[in-house]
């Protein structure tokens, strides 16, 4: 199955929700994911799927000043 992660062509293995594919991929502190151009909230990451073709923009933040 292929997809866009922050505009990179990624394949995945297996159809897998948000939730897996956080998991799959280690990701770790604040971040927010946005599917299509929708934000996904974090109760849902678990029921989210992934589908052929979607587009997933993963946005971290940094704290500062």
């Amino acid at each position: 199955m292929h997809i866009k992660v922050n505009g990179k062509p990624v394949e995945l293995e297996y159809e897998m929700t948000v939730g897996e594919f956080v998991q799959d991929r280690a990701l770790k502190g604040m971040f927010a994911i946005e599917k299509n151009l929708k934000i996904i909230n974090k109760e849902d990451y678990s029921t989210e799927l992934l589908q052929e073709g979607d587009s997933i923009e993963i946005v971290g933040f940094v704290g500062g000043g």
